[in-house]
């Protein structure tokens, strides 16, 4: 049983000790878990919204756009990079530690019920925030949650939802061992979590993937609405300040503006715009001064994450091959490579293929290594690097030493930090409380 004394980081240390059940992919315990707790995913609407790069993005763009319209916004998204409170805000205010620790405390038990019950009731770290997520949007009576898929859709636990709207935004190769080798393969998990009737917003191009979606959304008798037929971005501008973009579907903008930089975060923030209008025809009217505004404040910390500007220091979370491949396509556009890299990488992910999209835009690279379980040894990954990239490359941990040495003496235009969301993490910490002057 959970102790009524129990503070938010003994709390927090408990959460994270689920992750040692792994990724369970499967609804019948989320379901169980749901329909204990009272099914709070019933008490609210969302939109939930699945890909492999931009849906966080997608998430902050709805929420902050909704938010601009009056309404009370929930937004779940993961993984967090500092603080686990980040995962789960209204409004754009995040839980507090005090509400984490209650609700967790509360739910703690009846996760061990089950789990007492039968061993392969077992809830993961997902499952069980994700069960905190929807008790506290639930409790605080949010008009509309905004939900980030964890992995994959079908078997994802945020899966028990019943959307008035879904997003797919682009689709890659990741986590392959759980979604399959293939695009159509990884696109059939993704399009799980199309159900009948409701709005499909996608800003996937790619035939085969494409093609997934349209049958599951035939099957399902929902509306497929597609970019570059159903809406369109226009005229996209970026600079190192962000991004300013024209929008054309059943609204026409001109000059939106994000801080955001990168031409896919103009993308992201269209498929966004697109999913709100979709919910015009379930009662929820935004007008156009609210989606300026909300394009406009949103905050996505960590992907292409200008920190400074002299020197130029970048913060960048792209973890798989598609997302590192736009940032090294955004960076040179830009016109600030080739540039010092500082990277890390987690067991799961092909480094192998991220290592190859960045090198041709690296001076050199400094690698690292995460304070994480999951982490790629540091050693591991300098042999990828030095058997993909010929320039100088050099083994430093932990990252805080890596940055700092990065950051006092780059060899190229600046510093890109990338390769994972948790080194991003880490970089923010580092930046916040490296001495000044």
């Amino acid at each position: 049983m959970c102790s009524p004394a129990m503070d938010y980081r003994e709390l927090t240390e408990w959460m994270f000790n689920l992750e040692r059940f792994g990724i369970k992919l499967g609804l019948e315990n989320p379901t169980e878990f749901m329909e204990r707790i009272g099914n709070p995913q019933n008490d609210f609407r969302s939109v939930h919204v699945t890909g492999t790069n931009g849906k966080g993005s997608v998430c902050a763009f709805m929420a902050s756009i909704l938010q601009h319209a009056g309404l009370k916004v929930g937004l779940y998204v993961s993984p967090h990079l500092v603080d686990f409170t980040e995962r789960i805000s209204i409004n754009g205010k995040d839980i507090s530690h005090p509400d984490t620790v209650r609700i967790g405390a509360e739910l703690r038990p009846i996760m061990e019920q089950m789990a007492s019950e039968n061993t392969d009731k077992q809830l993961t770290f997902f499952e069980f925030t994700t069960g905190l997520a929807f008790r506290y949007f639930s409790e605080n009576k949010v008009d509309i949650a905004v939900i980030e898929v964890g992995l994959g859709g079908r078997l994802d636990a945020t899966n028990v939802l019943k959307p008035d709207v879904g997003v797919v935004t682009r689709i890659g190769l990741e986590h392959t061992k759980y979604l399959g080798n293939t695009i159509p393969e990884v696109a059939r998990e993704k399009a799980g979590i199309i159900k009948k009737g409701m709005k499909v917003v996608t800003c996937e191009r790619n035939e085969q993937a494409l093609a997934v979606i349209a049958a599951a959304c035939h099957k399902r008798g929902a509306a497929l609405h597609i970019i570059d037929k159903d809406f369109t971005v226009l005229n996209i501008r970026r600079n190192l300040s962000g991004t300013t973009f024209d929008y054309s579907g059943k609204r026409q903008l001109q000059n939106l503006t994000t801080h955001l930089v990168g031409s896919y975060q103009a993308e992201n923030a269209s498929a966004a715009i697109a999913a709100v209008d979709e919910l015009a025809s379930t009662g929820i009217k935004v007008e156009d001064e609210a989606v300026n505004a909300g394009v406009t404040a949103t905050k996505w910390p960590g992907r292409l994450d200008v920190i400074s500007k002299r020197p130029v220091i970048i913060f960048d979370g792209s973890h798989n091959p598609d997302g590192a491949s736009r940032t090294a396509e955004e960076l040179r556009t830009l016109g600030v490579t080739p540039l010092t890299i500082v990277l890390a990488c987690m067991q799961d992910k092909d480094s192998k293929e991220i290592i190859r999209a960045l090198a041709p835009i690296a001076s050199n690279i400094v690698v690292t290594q995460v304070e994480n379980k999951r982490a790629l040894g540091a050693s591991v990954l300098a042999e990828t690097v030095r058997e993909e990239f010929s320039g100088e490359v050099e083994t430093m941990i932990p990252s805080r030493r890596a940055l700092e040495h990065a950051v006092s003496r780059p060899e190229g235009r600046g510093v890109c930090v990338t390769g994972s969301l948790y080194l991003v993490g880490e970089a923010i910490q580092w930046w916040k409380t490296r001495p000044k002057g």
